[in-house]
């Protein structure tokens, strides 16, 4: 008994206290920059009136939230990054802005063109969106009727404009679950296509649906591919691998306050913290079982809990009830 209770209240602790010294230190870095993950818009306007259905409170954000956001990094001087800008800092061909950050969107809905693009071009924002130029029926099925895709020709003008398109796989497969000669499939024929479309070679890759692995990063560094945006959460460093870049996940309701603290370095360190905690799922049973666990969750009594400020709360509160634990044991050892 006393061996397991040095397991869960000496070993464990330690394991935890380690990675959290160890995400203090990546978000403090001096060449930290935030890559921010958005997906769809909706407009508030719309959902008031009854328009469109409002239930989805991680993978949306308000139309009139995101200019919000977009006009506070007008306004605090940041440097809104293109991918291509991203390599060039790494690579040591461009020097680092003083407050730099990536704004992406992944999946390549048609919102962020009707909804996103005019409030980037309003507040001079660079952008980067992801697309996977043929989804399949259950991505589509997704947002039947409440969001469509952007057209080739979209695409043209919102890479004309600041807004790069970029790879998000061909049909928003889940590549890890695939043989190697599909997935490389996947990997070049978006790419292909894309190309196309826009007229310049595309170079960087955001993978859907959890589907990275060791395999599916040799295959995405064989395809040419410069950058990779997985699903690990956080900022990126001088010391992360370009092929597995983290990103912050902007929720539906994250608050204009929230925005802003995302930004620093602490507050995105507990961002880091509560993301790897939502990843446990797919480790554990892969993602296609993780999504279904996530699915049924959603529609349950704990759904609220996925929203980033509600699992904050349940963390720091387990946290404390933990280190009462951990006090409540090395007391009796030392009364024995």
């Amino acid at each position: 008994m006393f061996w397991l209770g040095l397991f869960f209240f000496a070993v464990i602790p330690g394991l935890i206290a380690f990675e959290i010294l160890r995400d203090v230190y990546l978000e403090t870095r001096s060449d930290r920059i935030p890559i921010l993950l958005y997906h769809r818009l909706i407009s508030r306007e719309a959902v008031r009136a009854g328009r469109v259905r409002d239930d989805e409170p991680i993978y949306v954000c308000y139309d009139d939230v995101f200019a919000e956001q977009m006009k506070y990094l007008h306004d605090a001087g940041y440097a809104t990054l293109s991918m291509d800008d991203y390599v060039a800092i790494r690579s040591g061909r461009a020097q680092q802005p003083e407050k730099p950050v990536v704004v992406t969107f992944d999946d390549g809905y048609e919102s962020n063109y009707s909804l996103a693009y005019p409030a980037l071009r309003r507040f001079a924002q660079r952008a980067t969106i992801y697309v996977a130029p043929e989804p399949d029926a259950h991505t589509r099925g997704l947002v039947e009727g409440v969001d469509r895709f952007l057209s080739p020709d979209q695409m043209r003008e919102l890479d004309s404009n600041g807004v790069a398109i970029e790879s998000h796989t061909l049909t928003h497969c889940i590549l890890r679950e695939l043989p190697d000669e599909r997935a490389r499939f996947e990997l070049e024929e978006s790419k292909r296509r894309l190309s196309e479309i826009v007229g310049r070679p595309v170079r960087h890759l955001a993978i859907p649906r959890a589907g990275y692995s060791r395999r599916i990063r040799r295959l995405v560094r064989a395809c040419g591919y410069q950058t990779v945006c997985c699903n690990n959460k956080g900022s990126s460093t001088g010391l992360t691998d370009p092929l597995a870049l983290p990103r912050i996940v902007i929720e539906r309701d994250t608050s204009p306050a929230d925005f802003q603290r995302l930004l620093r370095p602490l507050p995105a360190t507990m961002l880091r913290i509560i993301g790897n905690l939502k990843r446990v799922p797919e480790r554990l049973f892969g993602p296609s079982a993780a999504r279904r666990l996530r699915v049924r969750l959603y529609d349950g009594p704990l759904g609220g809990l996925f929203v980033t400020r509600r699992l904050k709360r349940a963390v720091l509160g387990s946290a404390l009830i933990y280190a009462f634990a951990c006090v409540a044991f090395y007391w009796h050892i030392l009364l024995r």
